[in-house]
């Protein structure tokens, strides 16, 4: 169990964690609060087997959304919601299932 609940350094794990765990996080798409909030709860539910509880999750996302808007890695579009703004988690390319060519 980890004796202080920090997410500094690990906000691409988070979410990729996110993504993982299907939360909308993709290259030049919408950011949502809450979306962070939760991820930030489940995260650690996950990856610690802890309940860091509302207020501690709610800190938190604040915190990395901090982080990753100083870096340009997010672009806030309003109080609740940001554009992100990296490119390695575009999403995967639609394949043609049909094989066919021009």
């Amino acid at each position: 169990m980890m004796s202080t609940h920090s997410l500094d350094g690990k906000e691409r794990e988070l979410l990729a964690f996110m993504r993982e765990k299907g939360y909308p996080v993709h290259h030049k798409s919408n950011l949502f609060l809450r979306d962070v909030q939760y991820g930030v709860r489940d995260f650690f539910r996950a990856k610690y087997g802890i309940d860091i509880g509302t207020r501690k999750s709610d800190a938190l996302a604040e915190e990395v959304i901090t982080k990753l808007e100083a870096e340009g890695r997010l672009q806030r579009l309003s109080d609740t919601t940001w554009l992100l703004d990296m490119e390695d988690f575009q999403e995967e390319p639609k394949r043609n299932s049909t094989g066919g060519g021009s």
